[in-house]
């Protein structure tokens, strides 16, 4: 469970995501898009569904390759680490780790103040 409001939050979540030829025949990619789509449905699952969600990719589909992404949820800034566990039949597993990078929601505004006129 993922829990709002804590400074880093790692999650182990696994998700399954299709890959596909790229360039060579003997290296399988994991899209942009499949990336994006994959970590959006393993942070549902977890109730943290992303406002936004951004991807570096495409990522290689071999065990322990890592990619970034930026997510944004109820006003919440999070680092979203993605690494590859596992490779088979066209499937990749990964976990997901969330780090909490700020929160918009709970910055105080202070009035700006005019000097006193003389």
């Amino acid at each position: 469970m993922v829990r709002r409001g804590l400074g880093a939050v790692a999650v182990a979540l696994v998700g399954v995501l299709a890959t596909g030829g790229c360039g060579t025949s003997t290296e399988d990619v994991i899209s942009v898009a499949d990336l994006e789509g994959g970590v959006a449905d393993a942070l549902r699952k977890a109730n943290t569904a992303p406002d936004d969600l951004d991807c570096e990719g495409p990522v290689t589909a071999q065990i322990a390759e890592i990619t970034t992404c930026t997510m944004t949820a109820d006003g919440v800034d999070y680092k979203v680490e993605v690494v590859v566990t596992a490779v088979e039949g066209g499937t990749a597993s990964y976990e997901i780790e969330l780090t909490q990078v700020s929160d918009s929601t709970s910055a105080e505004e202070t009035p700006s103040q005019a000097p006193p006129s003389k």
